[in-house]
């Protein structure tokens, strides 16, 4: 029979022994009577600086009776579920499906579609990952921009210049098929147990090649460089694309996965009178750290020691009047980067390697935007609000692509030295009073959660501590409506996905949206229910990973 131990805790540096050698100690025996050990997950208890340790979970085969054990306080022993199959059988009827949008929920829709023997065509509007990545060191090196090659747009989509973070809250059988799948792709297998999962923006745009690559030649299209800009339907039915080119693509179901930031589609949209609504989330800043001041914070007198990587944190203050404000994509040892992807909007966010070496630590800080604060019914205009204060940063620093930045400790004293600390950002930043750069009922939140975040981790409001706006495309500002097949309210054959459709958060969840809607492609297309697939989202219809 085979078990779960769950909650197991481990001191630092005996986290990497033998699973079987620990099963003995813990359940007695010899490590020969375990059998297929394997570490299904382990995470960092950091709540007690004086005593950090592991906690992990390991799956085991036995024969041995382990009823009536004592086991150590908080330790579970259970029934180890049974694995789940992902493998279908192809479809008889193959629909002809288009999707928009190379991110992580328009390929992994790519890859189950393949699964069932669709074979997709993936329409990306900027360019391949060599030429993207060019054109992204264009920016950060010199400041200029190309509206479709920067850090939002082209292969991989925004996932791609990013922590490559995995984490997320949702809950789904799905999941392990994202993680297993980028594992296949040269992800580092441990992702498989770490709980909170991080490739690398270094890692994950080979993982993105390497997807690509084998899709095509499982019979997927990839077409970059084509901007989807309309398309044609009979009947309140979708029924053909068309591209910037001119070009009419003809298709019985359009996966719609263009990001959070493919305004310009958001427009059209609207236009045609697609179904959808305005959707709160979040705007702030970027704080940046000496990383060396975050780890010793978070790790006490464990600092230094060999088995702790890179500390992370998440802190949340909960404000008067449905307010809050909190960290959000927490990138340790990252840097801070330009992600502008229209001419004259500053955009920051934050990215790592695989390796976190950079010698900072960043992450967003930002205060909840509710649609009460969009001050008009207009189902654009959380985006307009987006755009009008990425502007008013471009300006602030002499319309360039810098970034707006202030100490924190002169933020908290509203008083601009002109002074700023050391920061990762490319290619520059420019001492600016955060005043003038934010929304002032953003302002007014990041002010007050300041000082509870520096009494939760010491030196978090130090000196050394940088500001850098704005940080505006935390989520999309819209939600599309779908039915519970997937498809629009009001086109049929339309299909939004992912996290510019308004249902996913993060790389992962948007995987797995992606996913979902390969799965009721498929089912429409006469394929039996995939039941593990289509099982609802925990934590609702909107999922957000950070």
């Amino acid at each position: 029979m085979r078990f779960l131990l769950s909650n197991l805790p481990l001191e630092l540096g005996q986290e990497d022994r033998p699973i079987d050698q620990v099963l003995a100690q813990v359940l007695g025996g010899s490590p020969g009577d375990y059998q297929a050990p394997i570490l299904e997950r382990r995470s960092l208890d950091a709540r007690h600086k004086c005593s950090i340790r592991f906690l992990v979970s390991l799956s085991f085969a036995t024969v041995r009776t382990l009823s009536g054990l004592p086991l150590p306080p908080g330790v579970r022993m259970e029934p180890a579920p049974a694995d789940t199959s992902f493998e279908v059988a192809a479809v008889t009827r193959k629909p002809r499906v288009v999707v928009v949008g190379s991110g992580p929920a328009g390929t992994f829709c790519a890859l189950r579609l393949l699964d069932y023997g669709i074979e997709p065509i993936l329409l990306e509007r900027g360019p391949d990952m060599a030429e993207r990545v060019r054109k992204v060191d264009a920016l950060w090196d010199v400041g200029v921009l190309d509206p479709q090659a920067n850090a939002q747009f082209g292969e991989g989509g925004a996932g791609t210049f990013s922590d490559g973070k995995l984490t997320t809250r949702i809950g789904h059988p799905a999941i392990r098929l994202v993680l297993e799948t980028f594992v296949r792709f040269g992800a580092d297998p441990r992702i498989l147990y770490l709980a909170k999962p991080h490739v690398g923006t270094d890692v994950i745009r080979r993982c993105s090649v390497r997807i690509r690559k084998e899709a095509q030649q499982r019979g997927a299209i990839f077409r970059f460089k084509a901007k989807f800009t309309d398309f044609e339907e009979e009947h309140g039915q979708v029924v053909a694309i068309i591209l910037e080119s001119g070009e009419t693509i003809p298709c019985e179901a359009l996966v719609l996965a263009p990001g959070h930031s493919a305004r310009d589609t958001f427009e059209m949209l609207q236009r045609h009178g697609v179904a959808m609504r305005q959707k709160a989330f979040a705007m702030g800043v970027r704080v940046e750290h000496p990383r060396e001041l975050i780890d010793r914070a978070q790790y006490g007198p464990s600092f230094g020691h060999p088995s702790l990587a890179p500390a992370d944190y998440k802190l949340v203050c909960n404000l008067p009047d449905n307010r809050a404000a909190y960290s959000f994509c927490m990138c340790p040892g990252g840097q801070v980067i330009q992600c502008a992807s229209e001419p004259g909007g500053i955009v920051v966010n934050g990215m790592s390697n695989a390796k976190r070496d950079s010698g900072f630590s960043n992450s967003g800080l930002v205060a909840k935007v509710n649609t009460s604060d969009f001050s008009s019914e207009d189902l654009l205009a959380g985006m307009h609000l987006q755009r009008h204060w990425e502007q008013v940063c471009f300006r602030a620093v002499g319309e360039t692509y810098g970034a707006p930045a202030m100490s924190v400790q002169d933020f908290l004293k509203a008083k601009a030295s002109g002074q700023i600390p050391r920061t990762s950002f490319r290619p520059f930043a420019v001492a600016t009073d955060l005043a003038t750069c934010l929304p002032p009922f953003v302002l007014t939140q990041l002010r007050a959660a300041l000082p509870a975040f520096d009494r939760k981790l010491q030196g978090f409001a130090s000196r050394e501590a940088i500001l850098l706006a704005i940080e505006s495309r935390t989520s999309s500002p819209i939600q599309l409506l779908r039915h519970e097949d997937g498809q629009s309210v009001s086109h049929a054959g339309l299909y939004p996905c992912g996290e510019g459709a308004g249902f996913a958060g993060g790389i992962t969840s948007a995987a797995v949206d992606g996913i979902r809607v390969a799965e009721w492609i498929a089912s429409k297309a006469g394929a039996p229910a995939f039941e593990p697939c289509q099982k609802r989202i925990k934590s609702g219809d909107v999922a957000t990973d950070y």
